[in-house]
Parts: C-alpha cells; sequence; structure tokens
C-alpha cells in the first residue's frame, strides 16, 4: 500500500507509511495509477455498475492508494461513500465486518451521511446470527440510493461476513450499492480472493464474473519512468540512473518500498542532493529503515515462531538450502517446523522459493533491510556467527561478499584472529574496486586485531583505500593513527605514503589551518625522515595554491630527496615533474609521460602504478592533452578499471560525452569525491560550468564556479573561461573581461602557466574589439611565449587563433580548424569554427559544421548564439527543430531564475518580445506560471 489507512466504522485517515516520506512533507501523488483509478470510478458510475469490483495487487502496491483516489473522485462526482478497512485480526472475529457494514449503513440511511459514532460488535456466533444479518443488509442496501462502499484489506473479512455479504453481491448490474474491495490476493493465484477463502468463495466469485457483477482491476508494478517520477516529486530532485537501478532491484516496482528505501537512504546519509539530482554514495549501501515499517509490523504481529523465523530468513536466506537448518538453530526448533513457518511466509507474500530447491527469496529485497532493523545486537551477531561458522565448516557456501560482511556483524562472536585476517585479505583484494566495502572490511579488521604489527598493517590498508577512494575524512584519521601511535612498526615507505595521505586528506577535509601550519614549520616534527618532510611540506604548498613556492622548496632540496630511498625519489621526481610542468618547464614531465615504466615503484605494487598513470593523466588533461592521455593509458593499462570521478569528468567532458560527464560531476559534487587530488576538483568545476553554460543552465553554471572558489581554491584561473561565457551571455561586458584580467594576474602571482593560453587569447580578442591593437599585439605575443613553453595541441591553437584574429591571418585560420580537428575535442572544435567565421578568416559553410556539433553537445545556448551569425550569412536551419529548441532553451532559462530583462539580453530581443514567447509557450505546454514550468522542468515531465 503507498499510504496505510487508519479508520474507525465511519470513514478513513490517510497518512503516509512512517518512514517513507517526509512526516512534514506533503503526500506525493499517485503515479501509474490514474488509468486504474478512473477504470474503477468510471465503473462503479456507469448506469451498469458491476455490484463488486476488486483492485488486487500484493502488499505496497498501492490498493489503499487507489481507493483512497477512487474515494475523493466519487466525493467531487457528488457519490455517497463508505469506508471501512479490515483489520486482520477480524478474519477471526465472526460477521464482524458483516456487523459493521449493517451499522454503518443504518445511521447512513438514518442521517443521510456516512455516521461519525456509529458503533457495531460482531454479534455471538448462533445459528440465526448470519441469517439476522443478511436480512439486516439487504433492507440496509434496499434503502440506500446510490451508494459506493469502499473496503481496505478485503483479504482478512472472516468467513462469516463473506457468506453473509455474497447474496448481497448477487445483486443485477446496475444496483443500488457497488462494493470496491481491495484485497490482496493469493501469490498462487494473482486475481483470485485470499488464500484462507473456502474454495466456496472462490468458486462465487468466478460466478459474479462470469455474470458480469464483478470486475477486477489489477495493479501491476510500476514502471521505471513512473519511479522516477514519484521519486523525483518526493526528493525534489531528479534521481540518477544508479539510485533508480538500485530501487528496481530492491524494490520490484511497488511505490511503498520505493517511498520506504528513498526515506531509508536518506536517514543513512547514502543519499545525497545535488544541482537538483539525487545520488547514492555507495549503490551498496544498505538503507536506514525505520523499526515500524508497516510491511515489518505486519509480520510482527503473526507473532510467535513466524516472527523470528522472518528476522533469521532475512540473514542467512543468501546460504541456500543450508538456511533452513541453520535457522532452526537460530530459533531452537526443528527444521520441520521451520518449513512450516517458511510456508506461511510464502502464503503471506514475503517468500518465494527459487531457483533450485531449498532456496528461499524474498519478494522485496527490501523487506530483508526492514526485518534486520528489528534484530536486537545479540541476535544479529549470533546470526552471523551462525553464517560464518557454516561457511568456514564448509557446510554452506556464499560469495565473498556475504561472509565478510557477516564477519563485520559477528565481530568478537567468531575467531577473531581468523576474522581480522580474513577482512584484511578482502578489505585488500576491494581497494581499487569498490570502495564502501574495502574501507568498511577494513575498519572491521582494525577493531578485532589487537597486536599492534597488525593492527598498523591494517591502519595502513584502510587510509590507502580511503584515500583511493577520495574519502578523506577516514583516510585521514588512519594515517594520523600510524603517524602518531605505530610510526615505529611500520617501513619506511609505508610511512611516506601515510605521510602524503594525511596531507592530501588535510585538503580534501578544507583544514587549510593544519595545511598552513605544516608549510610552515610543522612539516620539521613528522616522524619521517628530512626526505619525507620535504615531500610532505611540498605537497601542502600544492594545496594552498602556492605552487612556485613548492617548486622552488623541490630544486633546493633535490639533494635531500633524491638520495633517500626509492619511494621517497620516486614521489619527489612525480612532484617536481608535474610542478614543473604547470610553471612552464615540462621538458622532464612529458620524458615521464612516454616512459612511465621507467619510474622506481613502477613494479612495487599495483596501487602505486595506478597512482602514477592517474596522475600523470591528471595533469595532461589540465592542459588539454586528452589524446595524449588516452594514449598513455591505452599503452600502459591502468591495473583497475576504477577512475576517480574528477578524472572521468573531465576525459568525458573534452571528448563530447557531456551526459555522463554531467552525471558523474553532480555525483561528484554531491558527495563529495571530487576534492584531494590536485588540481582535479577545479578541472571538474571549470567542464561542468562550461556544460551547464553552453546549454543555458546559467543560474547552476554559477553555482559550481562559486562553489570551486570557496571549496578547493587551487589553480582558480581555470574557471575565467567559463565564467567569461556567463557573463557575455548576460551582457555584463565590463565584469566580462576583468574576470580575464584577474584570472591573468592571479596565474602570474602564482608562476602558473598552465591554462593561461586561452586567457591570453581571449585578452587579444578583447583588445582588438576596443581598438588598441598594440595591446592585442602584447597578447599574441605572450600566447606565443606560452606556446613555446609548453608545445602542447591547445596552447599551439590559442596561438594560432590570436594571430590569425589580430594580424587578420587567414592560413593561421586554415591552420588551427585543421589541428582541432585533430585534436577531436567537440566544444573546442565548434568554438575554433565560430571565432574564425566571425572574424571574416573563413568560409561561412564552417558554421553548419560548428552548428551540428554543437547538436551534438546538447549546446542549447551557443546553437541559439551562433544562429544570428548563420543568418548574417544565409545558411539554412531546420524550421521546425528550431522552434522546438528555441521552446526548449527558453523554459531552461525560465527555470533558472531569469527576468525578463536577463531574458531578453540571453536571446538577444525585446522585453516585450520575451514575454510574448513566454506566453505561446505556456499557451502550447498548458503550464500556468513559471513554478509549474520549472517544476516541469525539474521532474522530466516538460513535454519539449
Amino acid at each position: 500500500m503507498l499510504y496505510r489507512a487508519e479508520s474507525g466504522h465511519t470513514g478513513e485517515v490517510i497518512t503516509p507509511w512512517h518512514g517513507a516520506a517526509d512526516p512534514d512533507g506533503p503526500v506525493p501523488p499517485l503515479f501509474g495509477r490514474d488509468a486504474s483509478v478512473a477504470q474503477v470510478v468510471d465503473t462503479a458510475t456507469s448506469p451498469d455498475a458491476a455490484s463488486l469490483i476488486l483492485v488486487t495487487g500484493p502488499a505496497g502496491i498501492g490498493r489503499s492508494a487507489v481507493l483512497t483516489a477512487v474515494r475523493d473522485e466519487l466525493a467531487a462526482r457528488g457519490l455517497t461513500t463508505l469506508s471501512l478497512r479490515v483489520a486482520r485480526n477480524e478474519r477471526h472475529r465472526p460477521y464482524s465486518v458483516a456487523a459493521r457494514l449493517s451499522a454503518e449503513l443504518a445511521v447512513l440511511n438514518r442521517n443521510g451521511a456516512p455516521g461519525r459514532t456509529a458503533k457495531a460488535t460482531a454479534p455471538a456466533p448462533r445459528p440465526d446470527a448470519g441469517r439476522q444479518l443478511a436480512a439486516e443488509l439487504r433492507a440496509a442496501v434496499t434503502a440506500c440510493d446510490k451508494l459506493v462502499v469502499l473496503i481496505d484489506d478485503a483479504q482478512w473479512t472472516d468467513p462469516g461476513s463473506r457468506a453473509v455479504l455474497l447474496p448481497v453481491l448477487r445483486t443485477p448490474a446496475g444496483g443500488r450499492v457497488t462494493f470496491v474491495c481491495a484485497l490482496r490476493p493469493s501469490p498462487a493465484s494473482p486475481e483470485a480472493g485470499p488464500e484462507a477463502a473456502p474454495e466456496a468463495d472462490r468458486v462465487a466469485l468466478d460466478r459474479l464474473r462470469a455474470a458480469g457483477v464483478a470486475e477486477v482491476v489489477t495493479l501491476r508494478p510500476l514502471r521505471e519512468s513512473e519511479v522516477r517520477a514519484l521519486v523525483a516529486r518526493r526528493l525534489q530532485a531528479k534521481p540518477s540512473s544508479s539510485l533508480l537501478s538500485t530501487l528496481r532491484r530492491e524494490c520490484r516496482g511497488r511505490p511503498a518500498a520505493v517511498l520506504a528505501a528513498v526515506a531509508g537512504y536518506r536517514r543513512s546519509g547514502a543519499l545525497c542532493v545535488f544541482d537538483r539530482h539525487a545520488y547514492l554514495t555507495s549503490p551498496d549501501r544498505p538503507p536506514s529503515l525505520p523499526a515500524g515499517l508497516p510491511p515489518v509490523e505486519d509480520l510482527r504481529h503473526l507473532g510467535g515462531l513466524v516472527w523470528r523465523v522472518a528476522k533469521a530468513v532475512a540473514v542467512l536466506h543468501p546460504l541456500g538450502p543450508a538456511a533452513t537448518g541453520l535457522i532452526a538453530e537460530a530459533v531452537e526448533t526443528d527444521e520441520d517446523t521451520v518449513r512450516g513457518a517458511l510456508a506461511e511466509l510464502c502464503a503471506e507474500g514475503v517468500l518465494r522459493q527459487g531457483p533450485e530447491p531449498g532456496r528461499w527469496r524474498f519478494r522485496v529485497p527490501l523487506l530483508a533491510s526492514g526485518l534486520t532493523t528489528r534484530l536486537g545486537p545479540y541476535e544479529r551477531r549470533r546470526l552471523a556467527q551462525l553464517a560464518v561458522t557454516a561457511i568456514w565448516a564448509g557446510d554452506a557456501t556464499a560469495d565473498g561478499r556475504y561472509l565478510a560482511e557477516q564477519l563485520v556483524t559477528a565481530g568478537p562472536f567468531v575467531d577473531s584472529r581468523r576474522a581480522s585476517a580474513e577482512l584484511l585479505a578482502a578489505g585488500t583484494a576491494a581497494m581499487l574496486e569498490d570502495g564502501y566495502f574495502a574501507e568498511r572490511w577494513l575498519r572491521a579488521a582494525i577493531d578485532l586485531i589487537t597486536e599492534p604489527d597488525r593492527r598498523a598493517r591494517a591502519l595502513l590498508a584502510h587510509a590507502a583505500a580511503c584515500a583511493i577512494h577520495l574519502r578523506h575524512a577516514d583516510a585521514l584519521d588512519s594515517a594520523w593513527t600510524v603517524l602518531s601511535d605505530h610510526a615505529g612498526l611500520v617501513t619506511p615507505e609505508a610511512l611516506l605514503e601515510m605521510e602524503m595521505i594525511y596531507v592530501v586528506s588535510l585538503g580534501g577535509t578544507f583544514d587549510r589551518a593544519a595545511l598552513t601550519e605544516i608549510c610552515d614549520g610543522g612539516w620539521r616534527s613528522l616522524p619521517g625522515g628530512e626526505g619525507h618532510r620535504v615531500l610532505t611540506r611540498a605537497v601542502a604548498l600544492c594545496h594552498l595554491d602556492r605552487w612556485r613556492e613548492a617548486y622552488e622548496h623541490l630544486t633546493a632540496q633535490r639533494d635531500v630527496w633524491s638520495r633517500d630511498n626509492d619511494t621517497v625519489a620516486a614521489l619527489g621526481l612525480l612532484f617536481s615533474d608535474c610542478i614543473a610542468a604547470f610553471l612552464g618547464q615540462p621538458e622532464s614531465f612529458y620524458r615521464a609521460v612516454a616512459t612511465p615504466y621507467r619510474w622506481p615503484l613502477w613494479t612495487q605494487a599495483s596501487r602505486h602504478r595506478f597512482e602514477h598513470l592517474s596522475q600523470l593523466a591528471r595533469a595532461l588533461m589540465a592542459f588539454g592533452e586528452l589524446d595524449r592521455a588516452e594514449r598513455m593509458l591505452a599503452a600502459h593499462e591502468l591495473p583497475s578499471g576504477y577512475r576517480p570521478v574528477p578524472d572521468r569528468v573531465v576525459a568525458d567532458s573534452q571528448s563530447g560525452r557531456w551526459d555522463p560527464a554531467l552525471d558523474l560531476a553532480r555525483l561528484g559534487l554531491a558527495t563529495g569525491l571530487s576534492v584531494g587530488d590536485l588540481p582535479t576538483h577545479t578541472q571538474l568545476c571549470r567542464e561542468t560550468s562550461v556544460i551547464l553554460g553552453a546549454r543555458g543552465q546559467l543560474a547552476r553554471a554559477r553555482e559550481v564556479i562559486e562553489r570551486a572558489r570557496t571549496v578547493q581554491p587551487v589553480m582558480l584561473h581555470f574557471l575565467a573561461v567559463p565564467e567569461w561565457c556567463l557573463d557575455q551571455a548576460l551582457g555584463a561586458t565590463e565584469r566580462s573581461e576583468r574576470v580575464i584580467a584577474d584570472a591573468l594576474a592571479l596565474a602570474v602571482e602564482r608562476g602558473l602557466i598552465v591554462g593561461t593560453e586561452e586567457l591570453w587569447l581571449m585578452q587579444a580578442v578583447s583588445e582588438l574589439a576596443a581598438g588598441d591593437q598594440a595591446a592585442a599585439q602584447r597578447c599574441v605575443d605572450e600566447v606565443s611565449r606560452v606556446a613555446g613553453l609548453l608545445g602542447t595541441g591547445r596552447a599551439r591553437m590559442c596561438h594560432l587563433l590570436a594571430k590569425a584574429v589580430v594580424h587578420r591571418d587567414h592560413a593561421a585560420a586554415d591552420e588551427a580548424v585543421r589541428l582541432v580537428r585533430r585534436r577531436a575535442q567537440p566544444l573546442e572544435q565548434a568554438d575554433t569554427m565560430s571565432m574564425v567565421v566571425r572574424h571574416g578568416l573563413a568560409d561561412p559553410s564552417l558554421l553548419h559544421e560548428a552548428y551540428a556539433l554543437y547538436g551534438d553537445l546538447d549546446a542549447l545556448l551557443r546553437r541559439a548564439q551562433m544562429r544570428p551569425l548563420m543568418h548574417e550569412h544565409r545558411l539554412t536551419m531546420e524550421r521546425k527543430s528550431l522552434t522546438t529548441e528555441n521552446e526548449r532553451l527558453l523554459a531552461t532559462l525560465v527555470a533558472e531564475g531569469l527576468t525578463n530583462r536577463e531574458l531578453a539580453v540571453v536571446l538577444g530581443g525585446s522585453e516585450k518580445s520575451v514575454e510574448s514567447r513566454l506566453g505561446r509557450l505556456f499557451k502550447r505546454t498548458g503550464y500556468r506560471s513559471r513554478v509549474e514550468l520549472a517544476s516541469a522542468m525539474l521532474t522530466g515531465e516538460y513535454p519539449g
């Protein structure tokens, strides 16, 4: 059921399932049930209405919600309704439902409205009780005007009441009373009555259907689009594909389960929202479900052995045929008794058997998580102990993840030394592939280990796993524990790794005060040798954006770190090469890219090779050298399929895969998986704001830029290009020019060359537009200098474009176009073609290619900005798609909160023309306000 109904004799109060929704928020509307509600209402109100309408479907499918919607719609049409809900315990109270209904009808006929105070008790089970009630009901029904009786949870109706009601239901179609009953069917028969009903009742129902006086409306599981709409309305955010996949797997399309899961993920902190998009930090992390979840409470009310077996099977069912014996041991009974309880759980629609004999599965997997919340600490550990012991003894089998999770839960209930060894091995094996479980298992191993040397090794692995997956707070805790308590128990190489993780994690947790203390003298007190301390201070300086100081420090202390052990020398070389490249001295860095296998730590451990290749690729992408990064990674394959989220965002964005890039970027920003490694956070924010801005999402693009400045302010001059685009779009020309000038000043102050080639190009174009040829030439000279220092494709492209625009050099323009085609970065390619045509340096037909490239990127705003230029050159565009695209851009800008004046600037029209376009948009879509339009854009309901 979507909603839980609490009723007395005369009506219902509808409340959200506890835990399935925010109690302070609005109850979400039905999704995917409009057709069912309409079918029931139309049938109930037709002149030849069936006497009985059954709304069927399994628990959690939304039967009660449909009944509520039907009641509201019938009331809106002026029909009288009467609502009852049957409690589970009424199935054992003879004539209970019939007596309640008779009392309600009596009050209704007397007062003309459903009674509010009628009291009814089931008559004593005497021989004539049924006949008396049947007579009363027939009389009451005959006295009624048109009435619809809605009965929820009709499967709990007692046999006596069924016997009394069936004759009433045989009234010919079009009678005075129509019964709409919601009932949970037997799992074995989707449209039959409850399994407790005698065969005679089922036969009677079949006869009613055959006679045309009964109709069945079966509710099906929600489709993915309906789940998406339900979650979007609940969270006011679009659910990610991973969130939808998890909900589909765990909830099987049942609305109540979906809402409960969403609330549980929010409660556990596993669900994060950023930029109106919802993500799971780890799809495998279970939700924190409340103890009072209704389907769990329903099982608890079964009481006794069935309740205890239900909790045990929630933990032990992955063990297959061995589970039955283990459950029997847990609940202290025999296996036959357990099988009986399991059969009852099947009859309740909780379990199903298969695929092989003796294996049990939950029909809604989420229910297993709900049941485990009702386990006490001892019960939980005892069940885990049984599972682990059986697997260790060879009496049961399960996958490694299940065993590791039970080891975590069992804790000291099993052999601590063996458990910690297996958890350490499992966590280390999962280090690159699965951050959530690696961290969890290694943390549990640490808690079980008492020997200092083994504990230190586990802390090393835990800190490394957390650092790889950018879980900085946990990495910081373990790294500091090693440095402060176990420094003498680990190798110098491991100690250096902990020092690096410690500093990087300080950056990832935004502790600038601690980083500053290290830079200003605290580095001398760290436990490693002198070479360690040099590298630690250099990394801390980089996290404070003090790149020139870092390089000077490494250079001055080169004799110290280069003569230390292999690990210190190797890391010092990597840091020195990358920082020097950022400062305009890339020769050594390029040699490292060409021959990464010559790095001293290349063969020592897969994670060292992983970090080395990742860092080189990350630096190459900062230079815009995506093609070179991909060639390097293809030639020297990463030892894992995992790549940090920021690296994937930059690669996807530069290669034109904007949708996955944006999805990953939001995930990284929502979960904090974008900070730490340098300069990835700024690069991620740059690419994200470029995409959002090009697609017309100007306010969101601005928010991302501001976030980069406040969260990890490193290499902020990279943000100038997307910010310039935003200011230009909104007509803030002077501000956009200051953005470029300030960014160049910041880069010069930091000594940074990387990323300045684009800024000098834009400055050259700006100076030329202002008529200052000399200033423009100085900018060309600077671009030439940067291109000479870096030797990258992007720097060469910027030099060619600056030269072409300032000197009216057609040959340079042609070479720039050829170069960007080879580089195959779609946005860069389209922007270059647009620039050379705009300055009259190339054939206007290039605009067709650029326009198509923007279209492939769904860059709505860039396409709109290009159209006047295409009109100027009399280039044609498809009219139909143009209208649709213009409307979608307008809706996007409205959803961003732009005023009519701002819309006029962005769209290049007048405020009056904007008002006219908005009016046409509202008329076509049916939305009545900006708020409705923005909501439709959010939930994906906008028809454009």
